[in-house]
Parts: structure tokens; sequence; C-alpha cells
């Protein structure tokens, strides 16, 4: 795969895993477009790649993904957050499709959409001091396509009080629900990640790529029209009169006045 230059992402290979790093630290690796367009690339890249067994994911920085650089939604029309949205489903079903184990080292926050991404890749090892949330409730706003995983590994009153209250958790906690197999010291996160992606590529690919869609084949295409429906409630949410007070209020250092019901 040749022709998209990578400007937000790093990738590198150590015998049979493919790494890749969100690299918008400044940015608290949110991810934008263009982070969306190379993450999928890469990771049909690693698809095709015969000497690829494992992908790493991974970042750089205090934050693994702080979800989805969305922009101000008062400026923008509805197909531009679709389009958005789009990119977002696009790699999320990218990741669930591969052929390939995704192990998260998860070094940072993962919160909105970073912990989404979490549940998305097969395996996950976490810092110690990563922090887990889903806080769009604090901003006016609702976790409409996070919501889409976590509801595969909490149970529903789980997912109701963490994205109503929008309260993060530890790495610990995480653990405890299923969200991360594995917590580490901070400095250890990638050691870890090699470590059992480097296992993982000693086993038969064939029967790995079986395992992973025997778990998946059913549940696939739920999760994409899952992901598709949060898509469109989240459209409509960015472009209500609520949403654009939200950030109105957040502009001018106000609490908020929401519109009745």
């Amino acid at each position: 795969m040749t022709g998209l230059q990578y400007s937000s992402i790093m990738v590198a290979s150590e015998g049979g895993v493919r790494i890749l790093t969100i690299n918008r630290p400044a940015q608290t690796n949110k991810l934008s477009n263009q982070c969306l367009d190379e993450l999928v690339h890469a990771l049909a890249a690693a698809e095709a790649a015969a000497d690829c067994r494992v992908v790493v994911l991974t970042a750089v920085g205090e934050y693994f993904c702080n979800g989805g650089e969305l922009g101000d939604c008062r400026t923008q029309s509805p197909m531009e957050i679709r389009a958005f949205g789009d990119r977002f489903v696009r790699f999320h079903t990218a990741i669930v499709r591969l052929s390939k184990p995704v192990v998260a080292a998860v070094q940072g926050h993962a919160h909105g959409g970073g912990s989404n991404l979490v549940e998305a890749c097969d395996l996950a090892v976490a810092s110690s001091a990563a922090t887990f949330a889903v806080p769009e409730m604090n901003f006016g706003l609702a976790p409409m396509m996070a919501l889409t995983g976590l509801t595969r590994v909490m149970s529903r009153k789980g997912v109701m009080e963490w994205s109503l209250l929008g309260e993060a958790i530890s790495a610990a906690r995480a653990a405890d629900i299923g969200l991360i197999n594995w917590v580490c010291e901070p400095g250890e996160v990638l050691v870890k990640a090699m470590a059992v992606a480097n296992r993982l590529s000693l086993a038969s690919p064939t029967a790995v790529a079986t395992c992973k869609r025997l778990y998946y084949e059913a549940d696939a295409l739920n999760y994409q029209r899952q992901l598709e429906c949060g898509l469109s409630m989240l459209v409509t949410l960015l472009k209500s009169e609520d949403a654009a007070e939200a950030a109105t209020a957040r502009e001018q250092n106000r609490a908020p006045v929401w519109k009745a019901k």
C-alpha cells in the first residue's frame, strides 16, 4: 500500500509486530480526519503485509486518545459532521475486521471516543496512571458513538452510570469491568504489549485469524450498524440548540441554560 504520507501517526515494525503510534500529543491525540485516514491506511497495509502478524496501537504523550477532533459544530454542516463520523466508523470497523490481532498499549488517558477505541482493540494493556472516561455529558453532549462499544463490555446500568455522570475511572476499575486486560507501571506498558504481541506472532496466523473471525462474525455487522445509528444521533445532537448553547456557555464561562423539553 502506497500513496499516503503520514503526518499524524508513526509506523514501525519489530519482527512480526507492526506498531502504529498516534502522534498528536499537542492535540491530546484527538482523532482528526487526517489521522483517521492514516490509521485506516496503515491497518490496510498491515493486513496486506505477509510479515506482519500482530498490530500494536499506542500513542505519544499524556493521552492515548481524547476522542474525535470535531471542531466547532456550530459552524459545520450536518454533512461535514457526518463525514468525520463516517471515518470514525470506518476506522473501528477496520480494527474489528482485521484478520490480525490488535493490542492497545494505553500509555495515557483514554477519554470519549478514546475509551471506545480501547474497546475496539482485541487486547489492551494500560498504565496504572491512565484513566478512562466518557465525559461528554459534562459538556452538554452525549457519548452517542462511544456507547456502542461500551455496551459490549458493561452492563446497562454500568453504561448509564458511566455515561450519564461522566466520571473517570481508574485503570484498575477498567480491568475489573473487562475494558482492558492488564495494568502495568507507566514505563512498562509498551514492553508488556510487545511481549503479548510477540507471543501472538508465534501462533498459527490461520488459527489466530479464524479465532478473531469466529468471535466477530456474528457481531461485526451489528457493531457497524450500531456505530452508524450512533453517528446519525450524534449529527442530530451536535446541531441541536442545546449543543450550541453548551459551546457558547463554555466560551462565556457561564452555566448553560437548557431549553425545556
